[in-house]
Protein backbone atom coordinates (compact mmCIF):
# COMPACT_ATOMS: atom_id res chain seq x y z
CA UNK A 1 0.00 0.00 0.00
CA UNK A 2 2.73 2.21 0.94
CA UNK A 3 4.67 1.47 -2.46
CA UNK A 4 1.32 2.73 -4.52
CA UNK A 5 0.96 5.98 -2.51
CA UNK A 6 5.04 6.47 -3.11
CA UNK A 7 4.08 5.78 -6.74
CA UNK A 8 0.92 8.13 -6.80
CA UNK A 9 2.72 11.08 -5.20
CA UNK A 10 5.96 11.04 -7.13
CA UNK A 11 3.20 11.22 -10.60
CA UNK A 12 1.41 14.19 -9.31
CA UNK A 13 4.75 15.71 -8.52
CA UNK A 14 6.31 14.83 -11.93
CA UNK A 15 3.16 15.97 -13.83
CA UNK A 16 2.85 19.19 -11.81
CA UNK A 17 6.84 20.13 -12.80
CA UNK A 18 6.57 18.58 -16.26
CA UNK A 19 4.33 21.40 -17.01
CA UNK A 20 4.78 24.35 -14.41
CA UNK A 21 7.36 26.43 -16.60
CA UNK A 22 7.19 27.04 -20.09
CA UNK A 23 3.59 26.47 -21.05
CA UNK A 24 3.31 29.63 -18.54
CA UNK A 25 5.45 31.56 -20.33
CA UNK A 26 3.80 31.12 -24.21
CA UNK A 27 0.30 31.66 -22.40
CA UNK A 28 0.97 34.19 -19.73
CA UNK A 29 4.12 35.79 -20.76
CA UNK A 30 3.80 35.89 -24.75
CA UNK A 31 7.40 34.42 -25.50
CA UNK A 32 7.32 32.95 -29.09
CA UNK A 33 7.53 29.06 -29.61
CA UNK A 34 8.90 29.09 -33.42
CA UNK A 35 12.96 30.22 -34.10
CA UNK A 36 11.92 31.71 -37.28
CA UNK A 37 8.75 33.65 -36.21
CA UNK A 38 10.64 35.23 -33.14
CA UNK A 39 13.73 36.20 -35.56
CA UNK A 40 11.63 37.73 -37.92
CA UNK A 41 10.17 39.35 -34.91
CA UNK A 42 13.92 40.80 -33.61
CA UNK A 43 15.01 41.86 -37.04
CA UNK A 44 11.92 44.09 -37.62
CA UNK A 45 12.56 45.75 -33.96
CA UNK A 46 15.35 45.58 -33.98
CA UNK A 47 15.70 43.80 -30.66
CA UNK A 48 18.14 41.00 -29.53
CA UNK A 49 16.54 37.44 -29.53
CA UNK A 50 16.33 35.70 -25.70
CA UNK A 51 15.94 32.17 -26.65
CA UNK A 52 15.61 29.98 -23.22
CA UNK A 53 15.99 26.26 -23.95
CA UNK A 54 14.81 24.15 -21.26
CA UNK A 55 14.23 20.49 -20.98
CA UNK A 56 11.08 18.60 -19.87
CA UNK A 57 10.55 17.47 -16.52
CA UNK A 58 13.74 19.49 -15.56
CA UNK A 59 12.97 20.95 -12.49
CA UNK A 60 15.64 23.54 -12.41
CA UNK A 61 14.27 25.14 -15.55
CA UNK A 62 10.88 25.30 -14.38
CA UNK A 63 12.44 26.82 -11.46
CA UNK A 64 13.64 29.54 -13.38
CA UNK A 65 10.91 30.21 -15.67
CA UNK A 66 8.46 30.03 -12.49
CA UNK A 67 10.55 32.26 -9.71
CA UNK A 68 12.65 34.60 -12.52
CA UNK A 69 10.86 34.88 -15.72
CA UNK A 70 7.38 35.06 -14.47
CA UNK A 71 8.75 37.93 -11.75
CA UNK A 72 6.46 41.17 -13.26
CA UNK A 73 10.15 43.58 -13.15
CA UNK A 74 11.92 41.04 -14.73
CA UNK A 75 9.35 40.10 -17.48
CA UNK A 76 9.00 44.01 -18.03
CA UNK A 77 12.57 44.11 -19.04
CA UNK A 78 12.27 41.69 -21.22
CA UNK A 79 9.56 42.61 -23.02
CA UNK A 80 10.70 46.18 -23.58
CA UNK A 81 14.20 45.08 -24.70
CA UNK A 82 14.45 41.85 -26.27
CA UNK A 83 12.29 39.18 -28.16
CA UNK A 84 11.46 36.29 -26.03
CA UNK A 85 11.77 33.01 -27.27
CA UNK A 86 10.87 29.57 -25.72
CA UNK A 87 12.48 26.05 -26.48
CA UNK A 88 11.97 22.81 -25.31
CA UNK A 89 15.75 21.14 -26.33
CA UNK A 90 14.31 17.33 -27.34
CA UNK A 91 11.15 18.41 -29.02
CA UNK A 92 11.47 22.10 -30.84
CA UNK A 93 12.63 22.98 -34.04
CA UNK A 94 15.96 25.63 -33.94
CA UNK A 95 19.73 25.97 -35.34
CA UNK A 96 21.34 22.92 -33.78
CA UNK A 97 24.46 24.90 -33.00
CA UNK A 98 22.68 26.10 -30.25
CA UNK A 99 21.14 23.36 -28.86
CA UNK A 100 23.11 23.59 -25.29
CA UNK A 101 24.89 20.45 -23.51
CA UNK A 102 22.61 21.54 -20.45
CA UNK A 103 19.88 23.57 -19.22
CA UNK A 104 18.26 25.59 -18.56
CA UNK A 105 20.66 27.99 -21.07
CA UNK A 106 19.43 31.14 -22.36
CA UNK A 107 21.41 32.74 -25.86
CA UNK A 108 20.93 36.29 -26.50
CA UNK A 109 21.43 35.97 -30.40
CA UNK A 110 22.16 39.17 -32.86
CA UNK A 111 19.24 39.15 -35.33
CA UNK A 112 21.05 40.36 -38.36
CA UNK A 113 23.71 37.99 -38.47
CA UNK A 114 22.00 34.96 -35.81
CA UNK A 115 25.25 34.91 -33.64
CA UNK A 116 24.84 34.23 -29.89
CA UNK A 117 26.68 37.13 -28.80
CA UNK A 118 25.73 36.33 -24.75
CA UNK A 119 25.13 32.69 -22.75
CA UNK A 120 23.85 32.35 -19.53
CA UNK A 121 23.94 29.01 -18.02
CA UNK A 122 21.93 27.31 -15.45
CA UNK A 123 19.43 28.80 -12.72
CA UNK A 124 19.59 32.26 -12.11
CA UNK A 125 17.67 34.39 -9.19
CA UNK A 126 15.57 37.63 -10.02
CA UNK A 127 18.68 39.79 -8.55
CA UNK A 128 21.14 37.45 -10.79
CA UNK A 129 18.87 37.32 -13.71
CA UNK A 130 18.69 40.92 -13.92
CA UNK A 131 22.31 41.67 -13.87
CA UNK A 132 22.56 39.14 -16.90
CA UNK A 133 19.92 40.94 -18.79
CA UNK A 134 21.80 44.05 -18.58
CA UNK A 135 25.01 42.94 -19.78
CA UNK A 136 23.54 41.36 -22.40
CA UNK A 137 21.82 44.52 -23.60
CA UNK A 138 24.90 46.40 -23.49
CA UNK A 139 26.53 43.92 -25.68
CA UNK A 140 24.19 44.21 -28.34
CA UNK A 141 24.41 48.04 -28.36
CA UNK A 142 27.82 48.45 -28.12
CA UNK A 143 28.05 45.75 -31.29
CA UNK A 144 25.34 48.29 -33.25
CA UNK A 145 27.70 50.37 -32.95
CA UNK A 146 30.70 49.09 -34.95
Amino acid sequence: MKNIQYILLFTIFFHFNLYAGSANLVTKMAYNVSYDKALKKAKESNKPLMMVIGQEGCPWCNKFEVKTLMNKKIHSNIENSFVPLTIIRELDQYPKRFKPKGVPTVLFIDPKNENAFYKSFGYKSKREYKIELEKALTLFKENQNI
